[in-house]
């Protein structure tokens, strides 16, 4: 979600630059000249934009997708955290028998060899758990992004938009026209098809 409008901002800029590029490959006449739309065309290009902090904040599906990921997180970190402890206690137990006297130098030597085997397995669960969570954020991301765009395309049908961007406080577009702004009518039409369900 966050790369979004980064994403929109680069194709943004890298339009601009072409246009650029264009204008100034073009020769210069001694003439002013003026743009204007062709004749066919009436009221030029249709722009609005979403509010991508809103979006994040507001839309249902997405909150319900966070909430799950970070009980997911929350679940994995208690119990990595459990096992670890476990070991550490079995560890300490290990060391004092073996302080104290009450077993032998290979029987020391055969329970540590286990507890290295643990805590490896411990490390490669906690790298499975992470490629796994991070592999749940990329889904949730790419069917938040299906799904925005399918109703971005709904409205844009209805009402005649040629672009929607994304605008977000700190990004690349610094100032926006409150009256371009269509997150409202975006989020209603997302969070309409999640009531269904």
């Amino acid at each position: 979600m966050k790369n979004l409008p980064i994403i929109l901002n680069i194709i943004l800029f890298l339009l601009v630059g072409h246009l650029y590029y264009l204008n100034l490959k073009k020769p210069q006449s001694t003439e002013q000249q003026t743009i204007a739309p062709a004749p066919s065309v009436s009221g030029g290009v249709k722009i609005a934009y979403v509010n991508g902090d809103t979006l994040d904040a507001q839309y249902e599906w997405l909150k319900q997708q966070k909430d799950a990921i970070q009980q997911r997180v929350r679940t994995a970190e208690s119990n990595l955290v459990a096992k670890q402890e476990a070991l550490m206690r079995d560890a300490n137990a290990l060391q004092e028998k073996f302080q104290t006297g009450t077993m032998t130098q290979a029987d020391a030597e055969k329970q540590q060899a286990a507890l290295m085997q643990r805590s490896q397995r411990l490390q490669e669960e906690e790298e499975r758990l992470r490629k796994s969570l991070a592999e749940d954020q990329k889904k949730a991301f790419n069917d938040l992004y299906a799904n925005v765009e399918a109703k971005l395309k709904t409205l844009s049908g209805q009402i005649g938009y040629d672009y929607i961007l994304s605008y977000s406080r700190g990004g690349q577009i610094l100032l926006a026209n409150d009256s371009l702004d269509i997150t409202r009518q975006v989020l209603e039409l997302l969070n309409a098809k999640e009531e269904k369900k």
